[in-house]
């Protein structure tokens, strides 16, 4: 199937971005990022086989341009808190312990708890096997509840 870019932007920018903007914290920077990730999309696009979606070839592509951003300005990545719309929610506890979790298990429970993803997925995003998302999603899961429990 073949992709046109303009159609791959309309549909996929705004959830990019965000996704971005979860991992950076600032707007300017995850502007700079969300563009430097679609300029790589148009310029690889060709290259796109179909062996996932096409918005998660583009989640890799910007978990990968985030990484080069902070390794490039020798920043830790920090992660973004996670928004909900009421004020004490029913998920404020959640959101308290997800922070305090180390980027690797934030990044595997965001994105199969907050963006659906499933293990092959998220495997294809962070660039490891499926058995080892497997594996860091159920050390995240103990890791967050230990979290919960000791507050």
């Amino acid at each position: 199937m073949r992709y046109k870019f303009e159609e791959i932007v309309d549909k996929y920018y705004e959830d990019v971005y965000r996704f971005v903007f979860m991992m950076v914290k600032n707007r300017d920077d995850a502007d700079d990022i969300t563009q430097e990730t679609f300029l790589k999309v148009r310029r690889y696009l060709w290259k796109f086989k179909g062996n996932s979606s096409v918005l998660t070839w583009i989640y890799r592509i910007a978990t990968n341009e985030v990484k080069k951003s902070f390794k490039k300005n020798n920043r830790s990545l920090k992660l973004a808190k996670i928004t909900n719309t009421e004020e004490n929610g029913p998920y404020d506890d959640l959101k308290d312990a997800m922070e305090k979790l180390d980027r690797e298990s934030y990044e595997i429970l965001f994105l199969k708890y907050f963006k659906n993803m499933s293990e092959k997925e998220i495997a294809f995003i962070v660039n490891v096997p499926e058995g080892t998302v497997k594996s860091r999603l159920f050390n995240a899961k103990k890791k967050l509840k230990e979290i919960i429990k000791s507050e």
